[in-house]
């Protein structure tokens, strides 16, 4: 083994996520302890450590200067951007992700993700000048879910825009392009184009949505995106291809070894860089280079220790890029692949076997991963995999290489057809895809580490092999429900634009509004959500939606059909009725006998003040040991002066949400003052316009000292109420903290 290799590994991997959640001051003074002990027993090793250390933070720390500084927030600047991949285009806007080459001198953005109508569909080469809208390169921000903050920067997209107005669009195609443009006119099938773009240029990012939800659905997605095995078949077809170009004439036979290597390692890296150099495809060929080197000069090195080495390598490169959470995975399951198949090797197994033995373990492993992450996954994927990886990696792969260089040679029409029959088969099966276990860590945790132990050891032992499915069967039908809360507890998820809280007593629990819809009409709630609800045991007494705005309601549907039992309020039952597609909506506004089960008090709004849809927003007001709380949904300043006027005896409070997510409309300064040392939270999400919180309302809470917690910069955050303590806590990593002083 290389020497301190696999510690540098494990340092490489492990200090971007410090830097990153816990900040480069604490990350430094850890790592500081970690070198002063090493150095107590190796300091030839605690020096190279100080080294990579210092060098890493460094790296990190010079990334982060790209990102868009905060006097552009919501500013509106002259750029010019070009695409290599063409734009994701859905009904009514499309997306996609260039590079800045023309900027203000005050910028220096390097790739930038935006938004456009779809009056003019944009393709790969173009290069687009216009007026764009900037934000911050920030995502919603849920427990357990997908980080999209982390993601942007690890994919060193240092800001967000909304395409305003543009002036030119220039085509400027390199090498790629014009290869995909002289092919894609002999392609009948949309789908087919796509697929054949994916594999062979690594345009994943731009397939259809159908298309996405298909292979994330049937746990292929990953077949999509060129990784590894792309990279590896491209080296077994090179090293085929390169022993017959050593009988060509002229070739010096006594260093055909030599040649054979450079040839692979060249191969391989043209291909990465048609893909576009992704962090996938480069990790797998600095994996391929490292032996690839080793070897020419006689040395010869283990795959783990291929494996430490090309992380370091990776690292010294791109330090970001293990901030994603796709790579540090399939990092980790490439490691224990490898050890599994020296294990394994060892014993008398046809490849056959031992290939359908490593499929096995990734299938099993997935279903913690899953359960973790929040994917989905299919009870038939290890057949799916089984069958499609062969399928894409020995057939469709090179095929999809020989059809971008010979276009005219390459049958078209059979490749085709053979997608078809594949997506005909995907689509049979994806109907029994399930929802990811929502298990708690512990439990995660132990079938971790009990599937390993049961994967590791022979399999000439089946009773083994019988405990893992097993295992799998009694964590999922027994999993351990959450304690339940000894106070109140609110929690105000961070949903984009948009509102969705629950509310937790002893003894009750009811959700608050439920998220919106994104523009293909899928539920925010069902598809961000849904996991989370599960991983923290919610099982909901009631459904009160304030109101059938759908950045409230648009969850509705998916939320009756979860939780039937539930009671369902709504200051608009009528129109709920009609979105949620079930009756039984009771009006939060007329009087009912049985208020008095609720644990929050219903404010009913007369119904000469329901002038609006947001007028008849439910108001509740819920008393705690620490104080009461109030929640207005998008209600009026009309609503808030009849409140103080109406209802004096409410205030004031100790947590007030702020109205219509900070509008204008309303926190009239009257009513904010009848609570001068309430906290103020707010669920705001709209960062394409800089509406909400409106400047009114910072100034109010700047002029008066009074903090607003908004969850488009704090996230997710939970404000928990017991006696005589009030305590409010987010989930804000120290990079994101830093990021919005």
């Amino acid at each position: 083994m290389v020497k301190g290799m696999t510690s540098l590994a494990m340092l490489s991997i492990g200090l971007p996520l410090l830097w990153f959640y816990i900040g480069v001051e604490w990350a430094t003074g850890l790592l500081a302890m970690v070198v002063l002990v090493t150095a107590w027993r190796q300091p030839v090793l605690a020096g190279l450590l100080f080294v990579v250390t210092a060098t890493l933070l460094l790296r990190l720390e010079y990334e982060a200067r790209f990102l868009l500084p905060a006097q552009w927030q919501h500013g509106t600047a002259e750029l010019t951007v070009c695409l290599s991949q063409p734009a994701r285009v859905f009904d009514d806007y499309q997306s996609v992700v260039a590079a800045v080459t023309y900027q203000p001198d005050t910028l220096a953005l390097r790739r930038l993700r935006f938004t456009a109508d779809t009056d003019r569909v944009l393709q790969a080469g173009d290069c687009v000048s216009g007026d764009f809208r900037l934000r911050k390169p920030v995502g919603a921000l849920v427990p357990g879910q997908f980080n999209a903050t982390r993601y942007y920067f690890s994919e060193r997209i240092d800001a967000l825009g909304s395409l305003l107005e543009i002036h030119r669009v220039v085509p400027q195609p390199g090498l790629p392009v014009r290869l995909h443009n002289r092919a894609a006119p002999h392609f009948q099938q949309i789908d087919a184009r796509a697929i054949w773009s994916a594999l062979s240029l690594g345009w994943s990012s731009s397939l259809p949505a159908h298309l996405g939800d298909l292979f994330e659905q049937t746990q292929l997605k990953h077949l999509m995106v060129v990784s590894g095995m792309h990279v590896g078949i491209v080296a077994a077809w090179g090293l085929l291809l390169g022993r017959a170009l050593l009988h060509l004439p002229g070739v010096p036979l006594n260093r055909s070894f030599h040649l054979q290597l450079a040839w692979v390692g060249l191969l391989c890296g043209a291909f990465v860089a048609l893909t576009g150099f992704g962090f996938p495809a480069v990790r797998a060929w600095v994996m391929l280079a490292i032996p690839l080197v080793a070897l020419s000069v006689g040395r010869r090195f283990n795959a783990l220790d291929v494996l430490a080495c090309a992380a370091v390598a990776i690292t010294l490169f791109r330090p970001q890029a293990w901030l994603s959470t796709g790579a540090w995975l399939s990092f980790m399951l490439v490691a224990i692949i490898v050890r599994l198949a020296q294990r394994w090797s060892q014993r008398d197994h046809s490849g056959l076997w031992l290939a359908l033995k490593l499929q096995a373990t990734l299938t099993l492993l997935m279903i913690p991963i899953t359960a973790a992450m929040g994917f989905v996954w299919h009870p038939l994927s290890l057949l799916i995999n089984a069958l499609m990886i062969p399928l894409v990696t020995l057939l469709l792969l090179p095929w999809s290489l020989l059809i971008l260089l010979f276009p005219s040679i390459a049958w078209v029409s059979g490749y085709e057809w053979t997608i078809n029959i594949a997506l005909d088969l995907l689509a049979w099966v994806s109907p029994l895809y399930q929802l990811a276990p929502a298990w708690t860590w512990w439990q995660i945790a132990l079938v971790t580490v009990l599937l390993w132990w049961v994967l590791s050891q022979s399999v000439e032992r089946p009773v083994r092999w019988l405990a893992a499915p097993a295992l799998v069967t009694v964590a999922l039908a027994f999993g351990t429900p959450r304690e339940p809360v000894d106070s109140f507890k609110m929690t105000l998820l961070d949903v984009g634009h948009g509102q969705a809280m629950v509310l937790q007593w002893p003894n009750q629990t009811w959700l608050y509004d439920l998220a919106g819809q994104w523009q293909d009409g899928r539920s925010v709630a069902q598809q961000r959500l849904a996991h989370w609800y599960r991983r923290e045991s919610i099982q909901p007494t009631g459904l009160l939606v304030s109101h059938a705005d759908m950045d409230h309601a648009g969850g509705a549907k998916w939320a009756v059909r979860e939780w039937p039992e539930a009671r369902r309020i709504s200051g608009d039952p009528e129109r709920l009725a009609r979105l949620s597609g079930q009756r039984g909506w009771r009006n939060c506004h007329l009087p009912d006998q049985d208020q008095a089960a609720l644990p929050f008090k219903l404010i009913s709004v007369p119904l000469a003040l329901q002038t609006s849809s947001n007028d008849t927003s439910c108001v509740i007001w819920i008393p705690t040991p620490a104080g009461a709380v109030l929640v207005t949904g998008d209600a009026s300043r009309m609503v808030e002066y009849w409140l103080l006027q109406a209802h004096p005896e409410l205030f004031p409070v100790a947590a007030l949400v702020v109205g219509h997510h900070g509008s204008h409309t309303s926190s009239a300064s009257a009513f904010l003052d009848a609570s001068p040392s309430a906290q103020l939270l707010v669920s705001s999400g709209d960062r394409h316009l800089p509406r909400w919180p409106n400047p009114d309302l910072v100034a109010y809470t700047e002029r008066h000292g009074r903090p607003l917690h908004n969850t488009a910069e704090r996230g997710t955050f939970t404000l928990t109420m017991a006696e005589h303590r009030m305590q409010l806590a987010d989930h804000r990593s120290a990079y994101r903290k830093r990021f919005f002083k």
